[in-house]
C-alpha cells in the first residue's frame, strides 16, 4: 500500500514539525480522578447526531471508531485490527477486533457496525452523514468482518470512518432512541455515569475495556463558558485542567508554581463565512470590502498576544492540502471604503453570528471585526450565541448573513473542511461547481503532492469568490496542575485514556 505509506509519512512529518513547539512535560503518575473545565456543554449524548468539536471530549472517551488518528497524523487501528481495499478504491473491508464488549456487557460485532452506519444514513438530520455519504452499502461478511461499497473511489475512507462512533444494536433495540440519547453505551475506555446539562458530566473507567482499564478512574467534565471563571476555578483548585485559556490569563497563571502553563499548535483555522443569498453580502464587492478591511496581523499580535497566525487558506500547515504560497489578505482600509461605495450599499445591517464560548477571545475578535467593518462604512449587528445554540443553526444552514467560526480536520486532511462547507449537499449556501468538481477529482488521486495541487486550486477559487474568508491559524493555550502531567494534542480534545 505505497499510497497510504506515503500519506502517513507526509502527514507525520508535517505534524511532528508543528509539534516541536510543544514543551515536553515530565511523566508523572496519572491522578485517580480528574476534573476538566470546558468552554461549553455538549449538544447531546447520541453519537450519531453530533459532530461538534466540544462533543469530541465526550465521544472519544465513551465510544470507539474503527480507526483513530495519532498525534503525528498516523492512522492506527481501533475496533478494526486491519483493512484492505479494492484496486479502484470503491470497496473497503475491515477485520474487527475480537472479545470487545459494550458497557452493558453485550459483545461487539460486525452487526453493530452495519446498524450504526444504516442508522446514520437513514437520519436526514445527522451531521455524521457527511463522513459516510459515499457509502452505497455496508454488509456483515461474518461477525468479525464488515465490507463497505462506495459510490466512487475514495482514498482516505479509512480516515473518514474515524469520525463514526459505533453503537450497540442490541442495546438500541432494547432502549430505543430516547434510551440511547439519555443512557448511551459504547465500547470506549469510559462509561457515562451521570450528565447534568450545563453543570457536569461524570465518567468512570470501564474495567473491561479491550485495551485495559485506563489510569484515571473517575473524571468530571465541567462546562464553564466564562474564560475568567475557568481561570479562577483552576487557581482555586476546583478544576485540574483547562485546555483552552484566554491569552490574558497566561501571564497571571504562570506565577502559580503549582501549575504548568504553555501553548501548542492547534488544528483549527478561524474564519468568516457568508450566507451569500442574503442582502447585502450577496454582493461580491461587499464581501471583498470585509476581507480587505480586516487587519489580521493586529488581531493576532495585539489582541490575541501571539495566539494566532494570519493565514490565507482554510487549513493549517499540518494538513494534507495546505499550500504555503497562500498569503493572508493585505489590510487596505481605503480600498474597503471604496468597494462599499462602488457596491451601492444601502445601509442594510450585517449580522455576525458566532459561538461566544468556543473560540478563544471570540467576543473581542468579533468586536474588532465589527469595528473594521464599521470603519469601511457598513452597519453591523453582533449576535453572540452559546455554542449549543449556534451549532444547530450552523448545521441547518440558517445563518442570517455572516458568521465567525473555527473549523479543523482531526484527519489532518483538507477533505473534511471541503466536504463540510464546499461540496454539493454540504452546509454551503451556494456551491461553486468548479470547487465541487475539484473536490471530487482529488479523491481519485493517490499521490499526496498531486492531491494537494488540486485541493489548492479549490481553495484558490474559494478565495476568489470570498464565500469563506480565512483569518488566522489558532494556537491553543492551556494550564493544568503539574501533578496532572498534561500534554495536549493538536486538536485540543482531552483524551482521558492518554494519561499514564
Amino acid at each position: 500500500m505505497p499510497f497510504f505509506r506515503t500519506i502517513a509519512k507526509s502527514v507525520s512529518v508535517a505534524a511532528v514539525t508543528a509539534l516541536l513547539a510543544v514543551p515536553h512535560i515530565p511523566a508523572e503518575a496519572a491522578p485517580n480522578a480528574l476534573t476538566v473545565a470546558l468552554p461549553g456543554d455538549f449538544p447531546g449524548l447520541d453519537p450519531s447526531k453530533d459532530t461538534s468539536p466540544l462533543g469530541f471530549n465526550y465521544r472519544l472517551n465513551v465510544f470507539d471508531a474503527l480507526t483513530e488518528l495519532q498525534r503525528d497524523g498516523k492512522l492506527n487501528p481501533r475496533l478494526a485490527e486491519s483493512w484492505t481495499f479494492s484496486p479502484d478504491l470503491t470497496e473497503w473491508t475491515f477485520k474487527l477486533r475480537q472479545n470487545v464488549k459494550f458497557h452493558d456487557g453485550s459483545p461487539f460485532s460486525a452487526d453493530d457496525v452495519v446498524f450504526t452506519i444504516n442508522r446514520i444514513k437513514a437520519d436526514g438530520t445527522s451531521p455524521v452523514r457527511t463522513f459516510i455519504r459515499l457509502v452505497n452499502d455496508v454488509q456483515a461478511v461474518d461477525p468479525q468482518t464488515v465490507k463497505f461499497k462506495l459510490s466512487q473511489p475514495y482514498g482516505i475512507f479509512h480516515r473518514q470512518v474515524s469520525y463514526v462512533n459505533l453503537m450497540s444494536k442490541a442495546y438500541f433495540d432494547k432502549v430505543g432512541d430516547q434510551g440511547y440519547a439519555t443512557r448511551p453505551v459504547g465500547t470506549g475506555p469510559y462509561k457515562l455515569v451521570r450528565w447534568v446539562k450545563d453543570d457536569r458530566m461524570e465518567l468512570e473507567a470501564y474495567p473491561d475495556y479491550w485495551r485495559g482499564a485506563p489510569a484515571i478512574k473517575k473524571a468530571t467534565l465541567r462546562p464553564i463558558p466564562s474564560e475568567a471563571s475557568r481561570t479562577a476555578a483552576l487557581q482555586s483548585g476546583e478544576v485540574d485542567l483547562v485546555p483552552a485559556l484566554p491569552p490574558s490569563a497566561i501571564d497571571q497563571l504562570k506565577t502559580n508554581r503549582d501549575l504548568e502553563v504553555s501553548t501548542a499548535p492547534s488544528f483549527r483555522v478561524i474564519f468568516i463565512a457568508f450566507n451569500v443569498n442574503k442582502v447585502p453580502v450577496d454582493n461580491p464587492k461587499i464581501r471583498e470590502a470585509i476581507d480587505v478591511g480586516i487587519d489580521r496581523q493586529a488581531i493576532t499580535d495585539k489582541l490575541l498576544r501571539g495566539l494566532g497566525k494570519p493565514t490565507g487558506i482554510m487549513v493549517p500547515p499540518m494538513n494534507i492540502g495546505y499550500d504555503p504560497s497562500f498569503k493572508p489578505v493585505t489590510f487596505d482600509p481605503q480600498k474597503a471604503k471604496k468597494l462599499v461605495a462602488e457596491a451601492g450599499y444601502g445601509g442594510a445591517p450585517i449580522t455576525i453570528q458566532y459561538p461566544n464560548n468556543n473560540i478563544v477571545m471570540g467576543n473581542e475578535v468579533v468586536q474588532a471585526i465589527a469595528g473594521y467593518m464599521t470603519a469601511a462604512g457598513l452597519k453591523v449587528d453582533i449576535k453572540p450565541m452559546e455554542f449549543t445554540a449556534f451549532f444547530p443553526v450552523w448545521l441547518q444552514s440558517k445563518i442570517d448573513s455572516m458568521y465567525f467560526f473555527a473549523f479543523g480536520s482531526t484527519q489532518y486532511h483538507a477533505e473534511s473542511v471541503l466536504t463540510t462547507m464546499y461540496e454539493q449537499g454540504s452546509h454551503a449556501y451556494k456551491v461553486d461547481i468548479e470547487i465541487d468538481a475539484l473536490l471530487k477529482k482529488q479523491r481519485m488521486i493517490t499521490d499526496p503532492d498531486e492531491q494537494t495541487k488540486v485541493i489548492a486550486a479549490a481553495f484558490r477559487k474559494s478565495n476568489e469568490n470570498r464565500y469563506h474568508l480565512p483569518l488566522y491559524d489558532e494556537m491553543q493555550a492551556y494550564a493544568a496542575k503539574k501533578s496532572v502531567g498534561y500534554s495536549p494534542w493538536p486538536d485540543g480534545f482531552v483524551r482521558l485514556y492518554d494519561f499514564k
